[in-house]
């Protein structure tokens, strides 16, 4: 079958591509796996048209892989060899609006700051905020890997958020989950089997989210501390104590140095949590004093930034500023997430591994919410450096599995972690597996994603 022409005969000429460089565009995310060159790349802007190329697709067993911004961090949206990219980076519409009811219905290809842009006017929010790439990143996105970020402390994450979707399975037949009612127990929650499945189920055509209102007032603060296992101890004290804190970011000191490196930040190179309090002024002033004192028993002191300095824009740039650390490494990356109490011991068992081993590791992220980036730099083409820091991840993951945890707290699985899906779920995978075979019989969706 000559796959260009019958796409042509669903989608105007100018949406279809075979052209070598807008393949090699599609053709990876921003992971470090290998790229994979897809037979074609097609940009659909309403369902109607979705179901169209799935039913063809269906028909003739070509694999299809949805993508939006192709910000994945795990190879999510990475093509299979043979198949297309169903690129829906131009369904940005607002389909509708309740402010009333604190609701809105969008397209999967908005972008979170563009929703949200919309959203102040009326004095509401998205909240959960996807790190620092809220500017890129696309709602459907989000809601194909359970998206958190910087506000997940306070707010959860995605899947918190989603009330209902349209999806359309691997046969194209279009189904609705969910409704508007905030609170039901009706039936299975198919919105949540959904949401984290990274396209493998059904193919997002709309999104309808509750939000939450704009805070009163907003108060950042941050602090120094004398090691990273202190910080984390801290964080683990402020959890237990149920102190409400929008956001807490914990960046160790190598990570401090790098941002330096990349931005000239002039930045204190210690360990340091970065806070944010949302509400009314007196309860902002009592949250951040006691997070002080809790700061302070574990050895901290205030870190100063710079005048007019967004500690959330410092944060923003902590990947890149890793990606550009030592030239000619490549970043080998987790998102492990586990009990909050077991944070101190995570991120000094990571430290311990990198310095006895001579690997450069970073460790960071939403550590509120129990979740940690531990990121390593190491050469592709020196087998025993590249084995070693592979070695790490793979003892990162055991131990966060020991505990209780999750090899992926946010980014997802996709093809970066497959290898050890199985560890964590046993069983469980063959009933994933039953459970795709309903939504999508002949495996056309995103194959090869998650699991085989």
């Amino acid at each position: 079958m000559k796959l260009t022409p019958r796409l042509k005969e669903i989608l105007p000429d100018d949406r279809v591509s075979t052209q070598p460089d807008q393949l090699e565009a599609v053709s990876k995310d921003e992971s470090t796996l290998p790229p994979v060159i897809p037979k074609a790349v097609v940009w659909c802007i309403d369902r109607n048209e979705i179901v169209e190329v799935v039913r063809l697709c269906c028909n003739t067993g070509i694999p299809i892989t949805t993508r939006g911004a192709g910000s994945a961090l795990e190879g999510s949206t990475i093509p299979h060899a043979g198949g297309i990219v169903l690129d829906l980076s131009r369904m940005t519409r607002i389909v509708d609006f309740w402010p009333e009811d604190l609701q809105v219905e969008v397209e999967p290809g908005i972008i979170y700051d563009h929703l949200n842009d919309h959203l102040k006017n009326e004095g509401l929010f998205f909240p959960p905020s996807p790190g620092g790439s809220g500017d890129i990143a696309t709602v459907g996105g989000m809601v194909s890997t359970n998206a958190s970020g910087i506000y997940s402390v306070k707010y959860g994450g995605t899947r918190e958020y989603i009330l209902a979707l349209e999806i359309v399975t691997g046969t194209g037949e279009i189904v609705k989950l969910g409704n508007r009612a905030v609170k039901r127990s009706s039936g299975y929650n198919l919105v949540e089997l959904i949401c984290g499945s990274e396209g493998t189920l059904g193919i997002i055509t709309s999104i309808t989210l509750k939000l939450a209102g704009i805070p009163e007032d907003r108060l950042k603060t941050a602090y120094k501390f004398p090691d990273e296992k202190a910080a984390a101890q801290a964080v683990s004290e402020m959890r237990r104590y149920g102190l409400d804190i929008a956001a807490i970011e914990f960046l160790d000191r190598r990570l401090m140095t790098a941002l330096n490196k990349l931005k000239e930040y002039g930045l204190e190179e210690v360990p340091a949590l970065f806070l944010e309090f949302h509400g009314p002024g007196a309860v902002l002033d009592s949250n951040s004093e006691l997070a002080g004192d809790i700061c302070t028993e574990h050895g901290a002191s205030p870190l100063r930034l710079a005048e007019g300095q967004n500690p959330w824009e410092v944060r923003h740039w902590a990947t890149d500023a890793v990606k550009h650390f030592k030239p000619g490494y490549t970043i080998l990356r987790n998102d492990v997430a586990f009990p909050i109490s077991s944070l101190p011991e995570m991120v000094e068992y990571c430290h311990h591994l990198g310095d006895e081993n001579g690997i450069t590791m970073f460790t960071f992220g939403h550590v509120g919410l129990g979740l940690l980036h531990a990121l390593m730099l190491a050469r592709p083409d020196n087998a025993d450096e590249w084995r070693t820091a592979q070695e790490i991840n793979r003892k990162i993951i055991e131990k966060t599995l020991s505990l209780g945890g999750t090899i992926s707290g946010e980014h997802g699985i996709g093809l970066g972690h497959k290898d050890q899906f199985m560890r964590e779920h046993g069983p469980a995978v063959d009933l994933m597996r039953r459970i795709k075979r309903q939504f999508d019989p002949k495996g056309i969706l995103n194959p090869g994603k998650i699991f085989d």
